[in-house]
């Protein structure tokens, strides 16, 4: 009877493992009626990676009405069998005030539960609390500490964080030689700002030796993702034949992508090609109007600009 007893246990735990599994996969292909379904059985039987989900289909209404009050519900279930996600989401739900009233030492005593047993996330949240000081009393030596164990965990915003505090001596001794280990760490696990930054440096040669070619790649690299500055840069590297062969058209490519999300210094740059005829065809009516767009974000360049184009073309 032990045996038959035991058999029985093991055949329903891996029954019970492969319906999660078979939710979480529903759940990931966002096929939100099979997944609720499996983590509904579940969850009836106590399972807290089931109550998990379910909090997080509840919060976000997936396959369910939305409902901040019932999520964290389901979230503090989990949560009291130990599930660390679980902790997190009620950490973040009191800091924002999400189903509950907001209580920002309530956020910390459980976020602290899961960076304690090692949820990285919980230790970056945590890190930005004591960091920025906007709903807690800044505390640079805490927030270094969960920046620090969110970073030694893979967390690349983390290692970006550290890396910006030990850059500039936030609070903390400066030390420019882990503040580039950090940056490099992150750069190398594709974080954008990192890899923006490291171009900077290696633009600049002030940091690091400079190199052009490298920081071309480096901020080709982001630009190709849509950042503004990024494609700004490129421009003007292109611009000044800087680690690539200078190119006037490529140059007023990338100054219009930057340009048309709004930056304001391609902006005027753009206008400024059109006015000349460099890189553009040449075109007073369209100069203008990307002048305009360049005042109007308050660039006392453009608008310097802008009245001595004015000027010329009445002469």
């Amino acid at each position: 009877m032990k045996w038959f007893l035991i058999f029985v246990g093991c055949v329903f735990s891996m029954a019970a493992s492969a319906t999660l599994t078979d939710g979480i996969k529903a759940f990931k292909k966002q096929k939100y009626d099979i997944a609720l379904a499996e983590f509904r059985q579940l969850a009836s039987v106590g399972n807290a990676e089931a109550r998990y989900y379910l909090g997080l289909m509840q919060k976000d209404g997936l396959g369910m009405p939305k409902d901040a009050g019932r999520a964290m519900a389901w979230f503090k279930k989990s949560a009291s069998q130990g599930y660390i996600d679980s902790s997190y989401q009620i950490g973040k739900m009191y800091l924002a005030g999400e189903g509950v009233e907001q209580d920002t030492d309530a956020a910390i005593e459980w976020l602290s539960k899961a960076a304690e047993q090692g949820s990285f996330a919980a230790q970056y949240e945590l890190a930005l609390v004591y960091y920025q000081g906007k709903l807690h009393e800044k505390d640079i030596t805490k927030a270094v500490e969960w920046f620090k164990a969110a970073a030694a965990n893979g967390n690349l915003d983390a290692q970006y964080e550290l890396a910006n505090i030990l850059y500039k001596g936030d609070g903390v001794q400066q030390d420019i030689d882990a503040a580039l280990g950090w940056y490099r760490k992150a750069a190398d696990a594709g974080h954008l700002d990192a890899k923006y930054t490291l171009a900077y440096f290696y633009l600049n040669g002030q940091i690091l030796a400079q190199n052009y070619p490298l920081s071309f790649s480096l901020f080709n690299e982001v630009a190709q993702t849509g950042n503004r500055n990024a494609q700004y840069m490129l421009g003007y590297m292109y611009d000044q034949g800087m680690g690539v062969d200078k190119n006037i058209s490529a140059a007023f490519e990338w100054y219009l992508k930057a340009a048309n999300q709004g930056y304001d210094e391609a902006q005027l740059i753009v206008g400024y090609m059109y006015f000349t005829g460099k890189g553009a065809k040449k075109d007073s009516a369209v100069a203008e109007d990307w002048l305009q767009k360049a005042v109007a974000q308050g660039n006392a360049k453009a608008k310097k600009m802008l009245d001595e184009m004015r000027a010329t073309i009445k002469q």
